[in-house]
């Protein structure tokens, strides 16, 4: 299970204003069993400094979040700066100025709560941005509810590229940390922890955190030695995306010990560079959610279970969606969409004939 869906609200409100202030944007989950007992979380910016569980009024902060989310008719509350809730606002990073808070919920259940924050020099958030939430708060809940993730080959909703989110940290060659950033050391929580709890976020290292530069470190160590060949780096996939832990022999010291340089790199889902260039096409609302839900491999029959609509309707889409961006196959509009046109790969007269034959199509385009 991966939460997709507070990132991508994130980058919706960053994108209707690029000023730098509204970039200055951070989201947050908080996962609660049947019992609304806390059992997972997950921020942006992730610190035990900063969430402050110790603290009662932070623990008081969050129930009393939930309760009013809970009586509000959209489940959504705002805070703003100036007030005192807003200083105990669940997951808020320090300067954080403005929250917007919303219920998560599959029918009568909460699933938790989502956490979006903006910093003091940002403006408020609006009506019509706390509207777009309330209008995709069903879609949180279906990526928080995922159980499992789909497989595929190669196909873009599987496939993973580079972030400019990364982080440093120094070892010895025993996997000790001597020196780390922030970052570095949420990103190494972030790949290998499954669950989040406070009591680990006091810790500077997990137990898997620990494996893993210890197991990277045994492959410089070995390389070095010119015992294997093995690549200086180690693939980590969590519930939190996938990352990529890279080791450098930087020097060794008067007792042989060697310094050890990691850098680890967050790498994210092509999928949402789709997402975000779904934004540059003229596409109808219908027609944006037909296109993600084809670049995500689903048939017609797929799309029209999980959308409440008829075969017939989807279909409908479907041929909108070919003619907007003159294709003539799911693969085409997938291409269209993600980079701006389509690779000439099929002779003139094949194309053609395919425009001639277009009316012959049956209705339910099928995969």
């Amino acid at each position: 299970m991966r939460l997709r869906g507070a990132g991508g609200v994130v980058n919706g409100f960053a994108a209707a204003d690029a000023s730098p202030s509204n970039l200055d944007i951070s989201a947050g989950f908080i996962w609660v069993d049947p019992r609304g007992e806390i059992c997972n979380l997950y921020s942006e910016r992730l610190s035990s400094e900063n969430l402050g569980f110790d603290d009662s009024r932070a623990a008081t902060g969050i129930r009393e979040s939930f309760l009013a989310c809970a009586e509000a008719p959209d489940g959504i509350v705002a805070l703003c700066g100036g007030s005192s809730a807003i200083d105990h606002a669940p997951l808020a990073p320090l300067g954080a100025r403005h929250a917007l808070l919303a219920l998560v919920r599959s029918g009568p259940a909460a699933l938790g709560l989502l956490c979006v924050h903006r910093m003091s020099r940002a403006h408020a958030f609006t009506n019509c941005e706390r509207a777009e939430l309330a209008s995709v708060m069903h879609y949180v809940a279906q990526g928080v509810e995922a159980k499992e993730a789909r497989t595929g080959g190669d196909q873009i909703a599987f496939a993973y590229e580079d972030s400019e989110e990364e982080g440093l940290l120094v070892t010895d060659s025993a996997g000790t940390i001597r020196i780390a950033s922030d970052n570095g050391l949420h990103l190494l929580l972030l790949a290998t922890a499954s669950e989040i709890t406070p009591p680990l976020l006091k810790s500077t290292m997990g137990e898997g955190a620990t494996r893993a530069v210890r197991a990277l470190c045994a492959r410089l160590d070995a390389a070095a030695r010119g015992l294997e060949r093995a690549s200086p780096s180690i693939t980590l996939d969590s519930k939190w995306g996938r990352f990529v832990l890279h080791g450098y022999r930087l020097c060794d010291d008067r007792d042989g010990m060697a310094t050890i340089g990691l850098r680890i790199q967050r790498q994210v889902p092509m999928i949402l560079r789709f997402v975000n260039a779904m934004g540059r096409q003229p596409l109808s609302p219908q027609q944006r959610e037909i296109a993600l839900q084809i670049a995500l491999e689903r048939s017609n029959a797929e799309i029209s279970k999980l959308l409440g609509v008829s075969p017939n309707t989807v279909a409908y889409h479907v041929k909108q969606l070919f003619i907007r961006l003159n294709v003539h196959s799911r693969a085409e509009a997938i291409e269209k969409i993600a980079w701006g046109k389509v690779a000439a790969t099929a002779a003139p007269q094949l194309v053609e004939h395919e425009r001639s034959t277009e009316a012959l199509r049956p209705a339910v385009i099928a995969r």
